[in-house]
């Protein structure tokens, strides 16, 4: 027996997405979004040069070498796009920077300041 599955309109996934954000609490001001846009992408422009540095510093192809490089090529993807004019669409955006700066600090273990 196969089940067929309907197409979810995108009306319902940002329903959806504004519910799971709605359980952790209130969206912050988008004043606040704004300064927080600036500053994760600072700390990425700060760190992708540090993981740039490190990677080409240990064995190519090396577990340690594809980390640097992917949360490299994460961080500079997630920092072509945005911050939305909307409050949801600007949390969605930097709690995206803000994984990519984790995963950068992760990679490269923040070692320079």
């Amino acid at each position: 027996m196969t089940t067929t599955r309907r197409p979810v309109d995108a009306a319902e996934v940002s329903e959806l997405i504004a519910e799971a954000l709605g359980a952790t609490g209130i969206l912050p001001p988008m004043a606040r979004l704004e300064e927080l846009d600036r500053l994760l992408r600072a700390e990425i422009e700060r760190l992708v040069p540090v993981a740039t540095r490190q990677a080409d510093a240990v064995p190519l192809r090396s577990r340690e070498w594809y980390a640097l490089v992917q949360a490299t090529e994460r961080a500079e993807d997630a920092m072509q796009y945005q911050i939305g004019a909307a409050p949801l669409a600007g949390a969605i955006h930097v709690g995206e920077l803000a994984s990519r700066v984790r995963e950068l600090c992760d990679a490269t273990e923040c070692v320079e300041r």
